[in-house]
């Protein structure tokens, strides 16, 4: 089968620096725009199930993918994105002079961090990951599906699928509304796109 991974759009704590975690908030018009832009590519893609995330920046995606063809929406917890505890709202500016410790460990070793009265990274890749292994026990080898999700849980996907150790987390980027692809079947999993924006226009990027 094939996975058809979104990142959400801008939303105005994207705009301003502010770590979101799972802090409901919606997105703004940038963000609406981007959404359009992703369901009109969506159009093409065939697929047969949408998942999302249950907060709103996602819905609110995975909304404009689905009026494409009135198909349902299942929102799975495990998507949701990396719980930052107090952190959530903060910038990394605030983050370095409030919670030094923590800043210098998320730096040098994301891996070890636990964020204050929030997740790990371990923990994170863990659900986001049962998400998936969870959503291909639903569907037949010749499907596509389409999940909304975040930057820090698809990068998490995205490096349990390639084996990638936490420690190198930092080393992946991932631009809003981008799109990841990757295949699973008798074969295993493989990885066949990263972070396109390729139906984005200019403005959009």
């Amino acid at each position: 089968m094939k996975f058809i991974v979104v990142r959400h759009g801008e939303t105005e704590w994207n705009k301003l620096g502010r770590f979101q975690g799972h802090t409901d908030i919606s997105l703004n018009e940038r963000g609406l725009s981007q959404a359009k832009e992703t369901a009109a590519a969506a159009a093409g893609w065939g697929h047969s199930a949408i998942y999302s995330s249950p907060l709103i920046r996602t819905v609110q995606v995975a909304g404009e993918i689905a009026k494409n063809n009135s198909m349902p929406i299942s929102q799975d917890p495990g998507l949701k994105e990396l719980s930052l505890g107090e952190l959530e709202g903060v910038t990394g500016e605030e983050m370095r002079n409030g919670w030094p410790e923590v800043f210098a460990a998320w730096r040098s070793g994301p891996e070890k961090v636990l964020m204050p009265n929030g997740e790990s990274l371990g923990q994170l890749r863990e659900r986001a990951w049962q998400a998936i292994l969870d959503i291909e026990q639903k569907h037949s080898a010749d499907e596509s599906v389409v999940v909304i999700s975040h930057n820090f849980a698809i990068r998490s996907i995205i490096g349990e699928l390639l084996g990638i150790p936490l420690e190198f987390f930092h080393r992946m980027s991932l631009n809003l509304s981008s799109v990841c692809t990757f295949d699973s079947d008798d074969r295993g999993r493989r990885l066949t796109g990263y972070n396109s924006i390729s139906h984005l226009s200019p403005e959009n990027r």
